[in-house]
């Protein structure tokens, strides 16, 4: 074979990896996807998420 189709054969593969992997991943997106439910007109706007913490701190011992 030589090195122009060797070199057409390696991109062609990584291109067809790279769009099964997208495939994939869009997949898993759409099917764990919740849309969120229909607020009501007039409602206080959506209040963002608060984290909660258990108060400690943490350390790392290297």
């Amino acid at each position: 074979m030589t090195n122009a189709l060797v070199l057409m054969l390696m991109v062609l593969g990584w291109l067809a990896m790279a769009v099964a992997m997208l495939w994939g991943m869009l997949r898993i997106a759409r099917r764990h996807h919740r849309p969120l439910p229909p607020q009501a007109h007039g409602t206080a706007a959506h209040k963002p998420l608060r984290a909660r913490h258990s108060g400690r701190a943490v350390t790392l011992n290297i």
